[in-house]
């Protein structure tokens, strides 16, 4: 290993509706770029790598860097990775960019994380085609119909009540008041959270369509150590797993079976005896609310069926031991790729004692989650530690 990878600068756009976002997906990702190279304190030319996540096949244009990378004004001969790896492309791009830093390849580089889909419309009717063509899609099923069978199952196998679920979602919200980049908050009224849209799942458990951009620059620490105003938060584990595609290959839906091997496999990298206790702040990716509480148990937080608990107790909101989603998480901004680097972003500005959210107080360690594909088979996991005051 050439270096260590930090993460030293993050760049936000507020989300909005797609259907009332007056900038483009280039000037989006020109504005978190801005943002994230002045919070970094570095210039554009010193970014020798760009690695632009997009969803290929499922937007407008199958390599979207292509559009993108111009509008961002770097010098010539920059060198652009497009990354496109479903719906955890977002969450592989801090993840790329640290390999490439501690292998020796690169020294600082802009990731940036774009917007996904034009409207709400075009984005159902898109991620329908995601389903097996012969097997499930003649069934009728969409996004949220394969993200009712989680908290479904759960429900059956543990006993958990329609509150509960809901409560999740409440929670989240309340985070996200305090989020000036979220797109949904505590305004949503309660008869409209209250709409079944999927049973179990009613609409205050489903996440939005949003419009927006992030950026992050991750450096080699012995440079950030130099140039950096801020405390470098580095990254010491990170990974991706993947489960079967067909949705009747699923052993149980109760649980994220795969996340389990997947935090053992991170945990270790990163020197992670004992998750609850380690750990200082999470950022899951929870497009349904429910799931939440399965990734907090495949996360080893607690064990099998106790996630509600810690709800209940407080732990998991500001405040509590283990506060979860501290952004609101995709609930509250779900703006495609950049929804899927969001959680990386959120967890260092944590740690940073940045964060523009409620802060968790004397946060060192974090957990960053992306998850995305049919039947949300795709996972990456990120720990981040600050390693300077």
């Amino acid at each position: 290993m050439k270096d260590h990878a930090v993460i030293s600068g993050v760049g936000f756009t507020s989300a909005t509706s797609p259907r009332r976002q007056p900038l483009s997906k280039d000037e989006l990702c020109r504005q978190a770029a801005d943002l994230a190279l002045e919070h970094a304190g570095v210039k554009r030319s010193d970014i020798d790598t760009v690695i632009i996540g997009d969803i290929a096949g499922f937007e407008a244009s199958s390599v979207s860097a292509l559009t993108i990378a111009p509008f961002l004004g770097l010098p010539e001969y920059t060198n652009i990775i497009p990354i496109s790896t479903g719906g955890t492309s977002g969450g592989h791009l801090a993840n790329q960019a640290a390999a490439l830093v501690r292998a020796g390849y690169a020294e600082r580089v802009l990731c940036i994380a774009p917007n996904t889909f034009d409207g709400p419309v075009d984005l159902q009717a898109v991620i329908n085609t995601n389903s097996p063509m012969i097997m499930e899609q003649p069934l009728g099923m969409g996004a949220v119909h394969m993200g009712a069978f989680f908290p479904g199952a759960y429900q059956q196998r543990y006993g958990v009540t329609d509150d509960q679920l809901m409560a999740v979602g409440a929670k989240n919200r309340r985070h996200a008041d305090h989020n000036p980049f979220a797109h949904i908050t505590s305004s949503l009224a309660d008869e409209h959270a209250q709409r079944m849209v999927s049973t179990p799942l009613r609409l205050g458990m489903v996440c939005p369509v949003s419009s927006g951009a992030i950026a992050l620059v991750v450096t080699a620490e012995s440079l950030a150590v130099e140039e950096s105003p801020n405390p470098l938060v580095r990254i010491t584990g990170a990974s991706s797993i993947s489960d079967g595609y067909l949705g009747g290959k699923r052993r149980d839906f109760s649980k994220f079976e795969v996340v389990e091997h997947l935090a053992r496999k991170v945990y270790r990298e990163a020197g992670i005896i004992d998750a609850r206790r380690d750990l200082d702040v999470l950022e899951l990716f929870v497009p349904y609310a429910p799931m939440e509480y399965l990734l907090q148990e495949a996360f080893l937080i607690c064990g099998w069926g106790e996630a509600p608990g810690l709800l209940e107790e407080g732990a998991t909101s500001h405040g509590g031991d283990i506060p979860t989603n501290l952004s609101g998480g995709p609930l509250c901004a779900n703006p495609g790729v950049a929804g899927q680097m969001a959680p990386i972003a959120h967890v260092a500005l944590q740690l940073m004692g940045q964060s523009p959210t409620q802060q968790a107080e004397g946060a060192k360690r974090g957990l960053a989650h992306s998850t995305g594909g049919t039947f949300f088979q795709f996972h990456t996991a990120t720990i981040m530690e600050r390693v300077s005051a």
